[in-house]
């Protein structure tokens, strides 16, 4: 992870007074943070402020296997934090897995017509929509990813 990077890209275009004035710091000690600074250590090998949350949250990832943190800090952003699945190989062309999508959504459409059929969605019929819905959120992940990477960018005989 370039935080450094992600550091400047996120304060560009903000006041970086404001900034550390709400970070309880001072516009130096900000500057500081980002070009990875402090008087008594080399050039850029300070731990900034979001080097060491990337670390906490990595340690506490290890030892729980739960991205509590991130997920924590998606919902108080109004974010639902979804992890990247794994790229799988694919051979079959790509209007088999849009096939597969599809059928996909048919079958979350088909649980939630079924659950609504009394007019309530009780909790555990949400809990199949829920389902069904990760199930197919997996699989167009999935398929974009393998896209993005060229999966499909050549005819397969």
């Amino acid at each position: 992870m370039n935080s450094r990077k992600i550091l400047k890209t996120a304060l560009y275009g903000c006041d970086r007074e404001e900034v550390a004035k709400a970070m309880s710091m001072s516009v130096g000690s900000l500057n500081n943070q980002v070009a990875g600074e402090k008087p008594y250590s080399p050039k850029g090998k300070t731990l900034n402020f979001l080097d060491r949350i990337h670390n906490f949250i990595d340690i506490t990832y290890e030892t729980t296997g739960k991205m509590i943190t991130l997920e924590a800090l998606a919902e108080e952003f109004g974010f639902l934090l979804i992890k990247n699945p794994a790229v799988h190989a694919c051979e079959s062309p790509a209007i088999t897995k849009i096939s597969e999508i599809l059928q996909d959504f048919s079958k979350v459409v088909d649980e939630i017509g079924k659950a609504a059929e009394d007019g309530i969605i009780e909790g555990y019929e949400a809990e199949k929509i829920r389902d069904r819905w990760e199930t197919m959120k997996r699989l167009t992940e999935e398929f974009v990813l393998a896209c993005e990477t060229g999966r499909y960018d050549k005819k397969i005989s």
